[in-house]
């Protein structure tokens, strides 16, 4: 390793413990120095120079394509419902034309995701406004709102199924593909500074994973004393997760950037760069 070590962000929810459960539980030695938040904040601390890697929303990996590179292997993703990201509607997906959608702060692919999904099957762009708890209005009055996360988990146990929408699982109908949330990025000033230690890292983020899926009563087991929920339920969530960056992940992420192109959400339709040591080839 050279200097110090890098600065990698986590994000704070259940979803990644299968990755970072390996680097808690000491099975597998972390490169890095690692720092929580939400994506939202990830997101900004990495794109302002506060962070040389993190898992970052998808989108928000599109829109600066330019200043990233993504690590191969690992991601966050689902081949059809994903089961932490809901709209919570009376009202149906198809009808809320018009109709204001109170939406956390913390999203910017479940947001855009949703987006997407409206404006290509059933013609409008949602109107979205950030709330501080977006399922309160549903609470009061039914009002949609649209969460991620483990906020979202939550509210879904509560409002039932009936008016959960699983915005993987409209995705997956509308286009039959698999669709990522978030990746895990460096910096490309960090990459062509550091690629060996950059390449340790993402070497070490795989090899978590792994580690993860081998043992997952044991991530099963840390989850739920970190946020106890029902039986079976992290059993179930992290069976429909997909935390492989394969083709068939990768095809589903470039047919999101190009429909929200498409739609106007993304200002043209990104391709990727992937790391690699030898940066003459990125």
């Amino acid at each position: 390793m050279t200097g110090e070590p890098l600065r990698c962000g986590r994000i704070s929810y259940t979803n990644d413990l299968p990755i970072y459960a390996a680097f808690d539980a000491g099975a597998v030695e972390c490169p890095a120095t690692l720092v929580s938040g939400v994506p939202t904040q990830l997101n900004r601390m990495l794109i302002e120079g506060e962070l040389d890697v993190s898992p970052i929303s998808s989108f928000f990996c599109a829109e600066h394509a330019d200043e990233l590179l993504v690590l191969p292997g690992v991601c966050i993703g689902s081949r059809n419902a994903v089961r932490s990201i809901y709209c919570i509607s009376k009202t149906p997906p198809g009808s809320l034309a018009g109709v204001p959608i109170a939406v956390t702060g913390e999203s910017s692919t479940g947001r855009n995701l949703f987006a997407t999904i409206c404006a290509e099957s059933y013609g409008f762009v949602p109107q979205y406004f950030e709330a501080e708890d977006p399922f309160e209005a549903y609470g009061k009055d039914g009002s949609p709102c649209l969460l991620i996360g483990d906020k979202a988990i939550d509210a879904h146990l509560a409002a039932g199924r009936a008016d959960s929408y699983d915005v993987g699982e409209l995705w997956g109908g509308l286009t039959g593909k698999q669709m990522v949330y978030a990746v895990w990025a460096v910096r490309r000033d960090a990459a062509e500074r550091r690629p060996d230690d950059v390449d340790a890292l993402s070497r070490s983020l795989i090899d978590a994973a792994a580690w993860g899926m081998a043992n997952i009563d044991r991530v099963i087991a840390g989850a739920q004393s970190r946020i106890g929920r029902p039986d079976g339920f992290y059993a179930d969530y992290y069976r429909t997760l997909d935390f492989d960056f394969n083709e068939n992940a990768r095809l589903g992420l470039e047919t999101f950037y190009d429909l929200a192109a498409k739609h106007g959400l993304l200002s043209h339709a990104s391709g990727l760069k992937m790391f690699t040591k030898d940066l003459a080839r990125v």
